[in-house]
């Protein structure tokens, strides 16, 4: 069943030319994420991974949560670390389709 994965934050305004040099780096060669900015929020930001599974979904969640890793330079951009970035996964309701 297709899945997308949200993974939305707020980054400090100060750290907003780090953040975003460190997630182009990231996301640079990756086809599968769309990454939204709030426009009536500035700072906040979405990032949308499209046709994932669950696996991948738990293996984000535990590398973006806790343990170390490339994702870690963004993360020192969100005030309150990675208490503060909140990770979704929807998948597609069979049953109104």
């Amino acid at each position: 069943m297709p899945s997308i994965i949200f993974v939305e934050y707020r980054i400090d305004p100060k750290k907003r030319n780090l953040y975003l040099t460190h997630i182009n780096k990231l996301l640079q060669y990756r086809k599968d994420v769309t990454l939204y900015e709030g426009t009536d929020q500035p700072n906040v930001f979405v990032e949308q991974w499209h046709d994932t599974t669950p696996q991948q979904y738990a293996d984000m969640k535990r590398v973006r949560l806790q343990e170390q890793s490339e994702w870690d330079a963004v993360t020192a951009c969100i005030p309150g670390g990675a208490a503060k970035l909140h990770i979704w996964e929807f998948a597609t309701r069979e049953d109104t389709m």
